[in-house]
């Protein structure tokens, strides 16, 4: 299991993760993709996911599919690279079976005044060419008053079936 840090560690982690798509590994391929989403360096993004890679994404306002790399960097592309303020606030790497689930949560200011938080949760396909499948779930944009960055919760409260 990869974690990034809190602290420069994770600085660190995204200057030395670039990963050429050429025979890359299963794990590379996922470090290269969270760090260049992590530096908002689309052009690197695309360069991890394979050329019939697919995009299924479970948005807010409902189920979305994206095919190839280019129109998939630029979904992507659309939610992050115009904000200012951004900070990653979270960002996990875990392997789960044949898959790797990347998460991060973002904080961040689309119309330059407010700061809103978006999470979102992937597991990711690897293969010989680059990420080929990604299966994402997002938050949505909500704002940095009305997010909640953490939520422990109690066994006691806890309403998961007896």
């Amino acid at each position: 299991m990869y974690v990034l840090g809190k602290s420069t560690e994770r600085l660190m982690f995204a200057e030395c993760a670039v990963a050429t798509v050429g025979d890359m590994t299963f794990q590379s391929a996922s470090d290269a993709f969270l760090s260049a989403l992590l530096t908002r360096d689309f052009g690197r993004f695309a360069e991890c996911l394979a050329p019939a890679a697919q995009a299924r994404m479970l948005l807010p306002r409902g189920p979305e599919v994206r095919s190839g790399p280019e129109e998939i960097a630029r979904r992507f592309e659309g939610w992050f690279a115009r904000t200012s303020d951004f900070v990653v606030l979270d960002s996990h790497l875990v392997q789960v079976g044949p898959r790797n689930r990347l998460s991060w949560r973002f904080r961040l200011s689309r119309d330059g005044l407010s700061h809103e938080v978006i999470e979102q949760v992937a597991f990711v396909s690897v293969g010989p060419e680059g990420i080929s499948e990604i299966d994402l779930l997002c938050s949505g944009f909500h704002q940095e008053a009305d997010a909640v960055a953490s939520c422990p919760v109690d066994a006691a409260t806890s309403h998961s079936p007896r």
